[in-house]
């Protein structure tokens, strides 16, 4: 998929050009003939007959050729897969649209008018396209704070806001700075500091999450089921302290109250998090009630997998569904190298977390979900689409989950660390930890193997 022939990809563009062209040239014909062509008739079928070109990217154009399309382009929707494709104009017998970004896999074309639907037998060939680039960091470990080009950084997990600003936590960087959150603004062309500890730290952060109405950043706590950090814009991201309430005593035992994540969830506006043991605890940001809302896995048997999760993040599409991941110290064995989903409405919470790749994990192989296979899969997050990215940090890689369940590997050599910008077909990482993903599905991440946040465009 992300493995494209450069000159054919040339070729499709000058094609497309000449197509928009034409499509130019004879679009005052077209408007003169507006006003003739014929409307929609619901006691007709859709007719489809070719679409050209037949391959291409985001945002090109193409035109869908048929019959009994009408004239007006508000009533008409074009869909890519389950991608809804912008729709320009019709004649009645031609669709001027958009490609739309990410369709997935071999993208059926789908027109939909009023109660009607039909589809073109033939796929159309979408070539994707990726490029990495450093946003900053220089290879050094230890915290600096100042421009892009000047900062050191030493980035595990990674969240944005709605403003672009990109949150980073770490936890084994040098010297006063070995813990600390920090920002970074590409806007600002600026890296600061929020936190720095040397020593015991308060927060003890890993996971990061942000409510993207508000602005408001989250970081838990790890060793202490209680505990969180928030930081509010309207106070300059200032740390405070939260202690959670429990109404009644959590039953966390004490030796697995580590809250490596918490994450905030449009759905019902509260956040969760959830500890070593497989417990699930919901909590009230504005009053801080907690909640367990399922228990652990030495009270449920293997129905809740034990063990730390590396990642863990909300499908903004179906933010009901909380997604984690783990790997070493995963028990029963089944749930090691796994990505799992725990659906949080409460007719369906009682199931469980759900594994979805493949058993028999530390290899790499692309494919359907149930059939992909990671290595040690770190941190994970989405697009508003609902396509989740995953730091695949055994496999120097970053894999996407699309929506319609297909993983690719779409930057990085799997199984090959380095550092190198590019194509897919050239960049390289080293041991990738965290990732962020922006409103217009730019992908941040976080190369712990070399200190540096890099920036992957795909379209």
């Amino acid at each position: 998929m992300f493995q494209t022939n450069r000159l054919s990809y040339c070729v499709n563009k000058i094609l497309i050009l000449g197509i928009v062209l034409l499509f130019s040239f004879t679009s005052c014909k077209d408007e003169k003939m507006k006003g003739e062509g014929k409307a929609y008739d619901p006691s007709k079928p859709i007719t489809l007959t070719s679409f050209s070109p037949m391959e291409g990217g985001a945002r090109d154009k193409i035109l869908l050729d048929g019959k009994n399309f009408g004239t007006d382009p508000s009533k008409i929707k074009v869909y890519f897969n389950n991608k809804e494709a912008a729709v320009v104009s019709s004649s009645g017998e031609r669709i001027y649209v958009i490609v739309p970004r990410l369709p997935g896999e071999d993208p059926v074309i789908r027109i939909e008018i009023e109660e009607q639907s039909a589809s073109y037998d033939d796929p159309f060939n979408y070539a994707a396209q990726a490029q990495v680039t450093t946003v900053t960091g220089s290879g050094d470990r230890e915290f600096v704070p100042g421009t892009l080009d000047q900062a050191h950084v030493c980035a595990k997990y990674l969240e944005l806001d709605a403003e672009d600003n990109l949150f980073m936590t770490w936890r084994d960087g040098v010297g006063d700075e070995k813990y600390g959150v920090g920002r970074v603004s590409e806007a600002e062309n600026l890296v600061t500091s929020m936190y720095l500890a040397s020593e015991k730290p308060y927060p003890y952060a890993n996971g990061v999450t942000v409510d993207r109405e508000t602005g408001m950043m989250t970081v838990s706590h790890e060793s202490v089921v209680d505990v969180f950090f928030s930081f509010d814009p309207r106070e300059g991201w200032y740390p405070r302290q939260r202690n959670a309430s429990f109404a009644e005593e959590h039953g966390i035992p004490t030796g697995d109250q580590y809250m490596n994540f918490v994450s905030f969830s449009p759905y019902d506006g509260f956040l969760y998090t959830r500890s070593r043991d497989g417990s699930v605890v919901r909590i009230n940001p504005d009053t801080y009630e907690a909640t367990v809302v399922h228990s652990g896995s030495k009270a449920a048997g293997s129905k809740w997998p034990y063990g730390s999760q590396y990642g863990q993040a909300i499908n903004p599409a179906k933010p009901w569904e909380l997604w984690m991941t783990l790997h070493s110290n995963a028990a029963p064995n089944e749930f090691k190298q796994g990505i799992m989903m725990l659906d949080l409405r409460p007719e369906h919470i009682d199931k469980g977390f759900r594994r979805v790749n493949a058993t028999g994990g530390s290899n790499h192989r692309d494919g359907p979900i149930e059939d992909a296979v990671f290595h040690l899969p770190k941190d994970i997050k989405f697009d508003n689409d609902g396509n989740m990215f995953v730091a695949d940090y055994g496999n120097h890689c970053i894999r996407m989950v699309s929506a319609d369940g297909i993983v690719t590997t779409v930057a990085g050599q799997p199984k090959v660390s380095g550092y190198r910008d590019g194509g897919p077909l050239e960049s390289m990482f080293n041991n990738p930890w965290g990732v962020a993903v922006n409103e217009e599905g730019d992908i941040y991440i976080a190369d712990y193997g070399n200190s540096r946040i890099r920036k992957l465009v795909i379209e």
